[in-house]
């Protein structure tokens, strides 16, 4: 049985704070962080290019700088861990496991015309993963349990929903999510152990997930889902700054927080460290003022002086974001490994269906998420919704939410 929609409104946030599945969602990213502090990534884990924008030609006959920069495929290697490590051989299969979805991007070019956000040979590489992606995971995954084998299309569900949507052409945070999800069913039921795990192991996973991403952004043009980078952190993730954060706890060699938007400080660490990656993301994607195209990046690197306290307001932030945000926690099913049930009591939790629920689904796969930044959150909760920084009295500074988890002490 594949994992079922529960969340139909804001009011089911609800309950899935209560649920099973916010635990363990809450536990996976403990253990992730913690396994990642004061670790660098090994050399050559990340493909660089993704995040580095090449110098702009200027045409011969009309001097037009407007050249349009052509993706080249990544070079795909084994595992950048050393040789003498001994590896998982399941950590190793999640990286066969991307290196081949990275693969068939190659063999799924771009459509020709233009599109202002969505290139529509996107939706056929989806079906193709879609065909291939539980032979994928039975053949690089070693379930051999035939209790663990129950959890495969669980995991096919997480994966697959991990890298934006099919219809709305688009990516987000809460594809992101679905990938921590995925990580977090291996660790649940010791496909992945967790004391066996360590952090660059950890990294890897993420970062060639993140560059399979990133490509698939640049070569299908997706348009961002959830809060854009002027109302939230980002224009398409969050989980990667809180494991780069990570990364540096700790670290007494770790480069000064105010200084993280240097060229110098982005050249040194974009290839070793997730947070610095992500920010160079941004400056290949974006042009103009970065305080004006991403003013809560700008406003930590300009306000906050430790990186343990970086960390700390990015997962409240996450918690406020993104697990309690309807249009993004909306496309998190649940299942066996992630289970909406009650978590004191064992109990399964209500589900409020909707009477045109099949409807509602439907529509839920067409309508963009881009409503994140306006949605309302549950008013029992009294968590503020984000603003647009210049529907504020001080443009330079975050919210009042935002003020609260930066707060200096």
């Amino acid at each position: 049985m594949e994992p079922t929609k529960k969340i139909y409104d804001e009011s089911d946030l609800v309950n899935f704070r209560k649920a099973h599945a916010y635990n363990a969602i809450f536990n996976t990213i403990n253990i992730l962080i913690n396994k990642v502090k004061h670790t660098e990534l090994p050399y050559g884990s990340l493909d660089i290019q993704l995040v580095t924008r090449k110098p702009q030609i200027p045409n011969n006959n009309n001097n037009n700088t407007n050249s349009i920069e052509k993706i080249q495929p990544p070079v795909i290697s084994e595992s950048p861990l050393n040789s003498d490590t001994n590896i998982n051989p399941n950590i190793q299969g999640v990286l066969n496991i991307l290196n081949q979805l990275n693969q068939l991007i190659t063999e799924t070019p771009p459509l020709p015309g233009a599109r202002r956000f969505g290139n529509l040979a996107c939706r056929k590489w989806h079906d193709k993963i879609n065909e291939t992606l539980e032979k994928l995971i039975e053949t690089n995954l070693s379930i051999t349990n035939r209790g663990k084998q129950q959890y495969v299309s669980d995991l096919k569900y997480y994966l697959s929903n991990a890298f934006g949507s099919r219809m709305r052409l688009d990516y987000g945070t809460g594809h992101e999510l679905n990938f921590v999800a995925f990580i977090g069913g291996l660790l649940q039921q010791d496909i992945i152990e967790v004391t066996k795990l360590n952090g660059q192991e950890v990294l890897i996973m993420f970062a060639k997930y993140y560059d399979l991403v990133r490509r698939l952004i640049l070569e299908y043009n997706l348009e961002p889902a959830g809060s854009h980078g002027v109302w939230g952190l980002d224009d398409h993730f969050h989980f990667i700054y809180i494991l780069g954060a990570s990364q540096f706890i700790d670290d007494k060699s770790a480069p000064p927080v105010q200084q993280v938007l240097s060229t110098q400080i982005i050249n040194e660490y974009k290839s070793k460290n997730l947070y610095i990656n992500a920010i160079a993301f941004i400056f290949k994607i974006k042009q103009g003022p970065f305080n004006e195209h991403s003013p809560i990046i700008y406003d930590i690197h300009t306000t906050v002086s430790l990186w343990n306290k970086v960390l700390k307001g990015l997962l409240k932030m996450y918690e406020v974001e993104v697990l309690s945000k309807f249009p993004v926690v909306q496309h998190l099913w649940f299942g066996k490994l992630y289970a909406w049930k009650d978590v004191t009591t064992g109990e399964d939790l209500p589900v409020y269906q909707k009477d045109n629920d099949q409807d509602e689904v439907a529509s839920s796969t067409i309508t963009s998420t881009t409503t994140t930044a306006t949605a309302t959150a549950i008013p029992t909760t009294a968590i503020p919704t984000t603003r647009a920084p210049w529907a504020q009295p001080n443009t330079r500074t975050f919210n009042n939410r935002d003020r609260t988890i930066y707060a200096k002490r």
